[in-house]
């Protein structure tokens, strides 16, 4: 008998496979297959085993999650290791809300109820807003006028919903599917009626874990159905409290468009509250620019996030557990960097410091910082552990690049080849940086850049890295402490020009650095002195000191009057020593009051490395960030 080849997956490869089979069986020695009725059987036959095939690799890559394809089969996975992917987030914004009631209006307190519309316009399209809750507020004093004023109201936008279920016999526990996939769950409210008779309603909150349930404990479950529709689940009297029949289920929720309303600031209110002559203002100033909308959670994300959370056990106990608690409940954040007291530098011990990196072109607001301790830390951190959030701090790397070509090796035009070169560079930093907890590899950079033509015969770049430091109030004085994130090498210190009160003038000056004399080639270790240094290089006032070695600069004393051009901050740049290209950041950013006495311990930083976008301005006295230079050498090739 021929032996049986069952390793081909393609089909004229499976049909192939056949025929040759048939053929060595001496029924067959001498058939033309191809010119039979054998051949429509070969083709049925080969078809059947490819279709079959296929189906079996389906089914394998579906019953894994790092390989499955459909949302359902990667929802399924998921909550299996207790992992519900986020649904679509609906745009928040906060504002401080002013009614001055219709004089007709005889009442103290006024209730602003959450069905109350809220609209505002961005990108020429109108969108609808709702209060978070139902608040009231009580006839105070506002600036000489009576009014009712709602602080910090959160307003969501989308448009709210309302379904009602019947509970029978046959579902006393679910499932109950939400008939609209755009729905944020995060304002879902489950309410229980007890019959179309009896009016009392009883709220059940979302569980996520079985601890502390009772037969009584009145919760629902939540998780995402194989149509993408989101199904709850009720208590089978065991855990959870059970329904019973003739029971009401109610349920509302906001069915939001997700990311189109981010950005929304201005806001109106067209409804009658206390009567037709009412005013309603909004305090513009104090107003939270809508932010977090977000599309339902995608299937990669949801490959990458339900192992890290199932990894959690539902506790936040080390720094992995708080990223990814917090990365699966918060779309518009992009990276997360935590780390304990006892790491800070100096060390602040019985606290935990969390960093947050917003997805360009969203905010981290302090409702967002909110919520994450009150529903993610508070209930999962061990007790006594203080969260505190510190802002990230960038430091801003350039690259002057030197590109030799040979043009014998290429259609592309020298223009061309730095433009290719311009956007392989960008690439680099949207794919590698641009984040907490990213480095840069002077390497990686020059294989990006060589990568681009075949032509590029030569790549030389010289790194140049960058922090702004931004006077609190100009014309005071204050003091500046800051870390680059590598060794750095001697005199290559300047800034951007500002005008600085020494004694009792104002003079137009940039830093520069002198270092001591024990400084030397090749390492270049030690400390150096900041000076202040007019137009003319002339030093005007000794103002701090510079470390080599750390890359620490000091200033515990300089008055900054103004900055010239539409500059917000001054840019302080300088190089990498010649052996520190690579650039880290897992080192903390200390961070401690300069004082002549006691100092003080403050929250550590965490870097985000990002492209210097500088460009070159006489005014200002900047430097282009980003800055190739392409040359045409085609002489021994």
């Amino acid at each position: 008998m021929a032996q049986l080849n069952v390793t081909e997956l393609d089909f004229d490869n499976i049909k192939q496979s056949l025929k040759t089979f048939m053929q060595s069986q001496s029924e067959f020695s001498d058939y033309d297959f191809e010119g039979s009725a054998l051949s429509v059987l070969l083709d049925t036959l080969a078809y059947n085993t490819h279709y079959n095939a296929v189906m079996a690799h389906m089914l394998a890559n579906e019953s894994f999650l790092d390989s499955a394809i459909k949302r359902s089969s990667v929802v399924s996975l998921a909550k299996a290791i207790g992992y519900t992917p986020r649904s679509r987030r609906a745009a928040t914004a906060s504002v401080d809300f002013v009614i001055t009631p219709d004089p007709a209006y005889v009442g103290t307190t006024y209730s602003l109820t959450r069905d109350t519309i809220f609209t505002s316009t961005v990108n020429n399209t109108s969108f609808n807003f709702y209060p978070n809750q139902t608040q009231t507020a009580t006839l105070e004093d506002i600036n000489g006028t009576d009014g009712f004023k709602f602080s910090g109201l959160v307003l969501k936008e989308g448009t709210r919903v309302d379904n009602s279920f019947l509970i029978d016999s046959s579902n006393l526990s679910g499932p109950i599917t939400i008939p609209n996939e755009n729905i944020d769950t995060t304002t879902l409210r489950v309410r229980v009626q007890t019959s179309t008779t009896e009016l009392t309603l009883n709220t059940f909150t979302a569980k996520s874990s079985l601890l502390d349930l009772t037969s009584t404990t009145k919760v629902y479950f939540l998780e995402e159905g194989v149509d993408g529709k989101y199904v709850i689940r009720f208590g089978d009297g065991v855990l959870g409290e059970k329904l019973v029949d003739g029971n009401i289920v109610l349920i509302d929720y906001i069915v939001s468009n997700g990311e189109d309303a981010n950005l929304c600031k201005t806001f109106t209110c067209a409804a009658s509250l206390t009567g037709s002559n009412e005013v309603k203002t909004f305090d513009s100033t104090k107003t939270a620019v809508a932010s977090g909308g977000a599309s339902r959670e995608s299937i990669d994300s949801i490959r990458k996030t339900a192992p890290l959370y199932n990894a959690t056990k539902e506790r936040a106990v080390s720094s992995g557990d708080y990223k990814s608690l917090i990365l699966a409940s918060n779309p518009n954040i992009q990276s997360v960097s935590v780390w304990g007291g006892e790491n800070n530098d100096p060390p602040i011990y019985g606290k935990v410091f969390i960093s947050l990196d917003p997805v360009e072109g969203q905010v981290v607001t302090q409702a967002d910082k909110d919520r994450i301790v009150t529903e993610i830390v508070n209930p999962k951190a061990p007790v006594a552990i203080l969260p505190e959030f510190v802002d990230p701090i960038y430091q801003f790397i350039g690259l002057k690049i030197g590109v030799t070509f040979n043009s014998d090796l290429t259609t592309l035009t020298s223009g061309q080849i730095s433009d290719a070169v311009s956007a392989a560079v960008n690439t680099f930093f949207t794919e590698n940086l641009n984040q907490l907890n990213k480095n840069f590899y002077y390497s990686k950079v020059h294989d990006d850049i060589k990568a681009v033509s075949p032509s590029i015969v030569s790549v030389n770049i010289t790194p140049t890295i960058q922090k702004r430091l931004t006077p609190t109030v100009l014309g005071t004085t204050d003091n500046y402490t800051f870390t680059f994130n590598s060794r750095i090498q001697p005199r290559e210190l300047h800034s951007t020009w500002f005008n600085a009160i020494i004694g009792t003038t104002t003079n137009k000056v940039k830093i520069k650095d002198v270092p001591a004399s024990t400084v030397v080639p090749p390492e270049y270790n030690g400390t150096g002195s900041l000076f202040l240094v007019d137009t003319a290089g002339t030093q005007l006032a000794s103002i701090g000191t510079i470390d080599y070695t750390t890359g620490k600069l000091t200033i515990p004393s300089m008055t900054v009057a103004s900055l010239f051009g539409t500059e917000t901050s001054i840019r302080v740049s300088t190089r990498p020593h010649d052996d520190s290209n690579d650039i880290k950041t897992n080192i903390l950013s200390r961070n401690s009051e300069v004082s002549t006495s006691a100092v003080v311990a403050r929250p550590s930083n965490n870097t985000i490395l990002t492209i210097d976008d500088s460009s070159y301005n006489v005014e200002v006295g900047s430097r282009k960030g980003l800055d190739i230079t392409v040359t045409e050498d085609n002489a021994g090739y």
